[in-house]
């Protein structure tokens, strides 16, 4: 597949602007709460890094059989990618601690870069089905390391130098992002749309099943860390959550494998159902 232009610049640069706007609502001392309430921080980064990834392969590559390993394979490279910022918003939705989902955020989107590429090479090379995958890890986290980390570190240094101005430029540029990354999610529908009206079917139930087992699991183990029901909500949104602009840019852009970006294309959307969905639940509950 020839590069287009959404795949190899319009998509990276709407992960920058994400990555800069995640970057202007942080400061020094949002990762202070690692080291002043080091338990839930450490139960949302083993759910996002550790469980999540387990549950890709469990449905990707286990209980569905799909047409082609590559699809199974995009699951796996969905669940490896850090949380978003819109996690933070979910969170605020659902009247979560919304210091720990960022702080949760902005370390799954730093660490990004040197995890994604470890971890999928791992992973992928150690199952029969994709062993055929050939994953450049210095490449990955090259090109990670230019639209997450760097953005990042912009952001921050604005936000450090010019406070108000970050402040007053956040929310405009993470609209601005959403919006961006909306309409490059159409554009890939639109382009593998003879891929998603075959495989449409037997993907839907897998990515909607993965949803409900990462938000699901993300609220199991924050309940089993014995973390308030603030920190709770905050990690299950966090997990549940994905990037998924980063995910479809390393399989869309880096790896240009049209099966591997249907379960990002796919969780994109299917993420956002079972969001509101459990924000319903815990402002129910709240009530009750």
């Amino acid at each position: 597949m020839e590069n287009s232009l959404v795949t190899s610049v319009i998509l990276p640069l709407c992960l920058a602007i994400t990555m800069f706007g995640i970057g202007l609502g942080l400061a020094v001392r949002d990762f202070y709460l690692l080291f002043e309430r080091p338990r839930p921080v450490y139960a949302g980064l083993a759910a996002q890094m550790l469980y999540l990834p387990l549950v890709g392969i469990l449905v990707g590559l286990v209980i569905f059989d799909f047409p082609s390993p590559l699809i199974g394979a995009g699951f796996v490279m969905i669940t490896l990618a850090p949380g978003s910022s819109t996690s933070n918003l979910f969170t605020l939705f659902a009247k979560g601690d919304l210091a720990l989902s960022v702080t949760l955020t902005a370390i799954t989107s730093l660490l990004a870069p040197f995890w994604l590429p470890f971890a999928a090479s791992i992973i992928l090379s150690n199952i029969d089905a994709t062993q055929n995958i050939e994953l450049d890890i210095m490449k990955v986290f090259v090109e990670l390391v230019s639209v997450t980390i760097i953005p990042i570190i912009i952001g921050m240094f604005i936000r450090h130098k010019y406070s108000s101005f970050a402040l007053k430029i956040q929310k405009p540029v993470a609209t601005f992002a959403l919006v961006f990354l909306i309409l490059i999610i159409i554009a890939l529908i639109i382009k593998y749309a003879d891929i998603l009206r075959d495989y449409t079917a037997i993907i839907a139930p897998a990515i909607l099943l993965l949803a409900i087992l990462a938000y699901g699991g993300g609220y199991i183990i924050a309940r089993l860390s014995a973390t308030t029901p603030a920190q709770v909500k905050s990690i299950s949104m966090e997990v549940g959550i994905q990037n998924a602009a980063l995910a479809l840019l390393v399989t869309a852009s880096i790896l240009k494998i049209p099966e591997m970006t249907l379960a990002a294309l796919f969780y994109g959307l299917a993420m956002y159902i079972v969001g509101f969905s459990s924000v319903a639940l815990f402002n129910r509950s709240n009530h009750n």
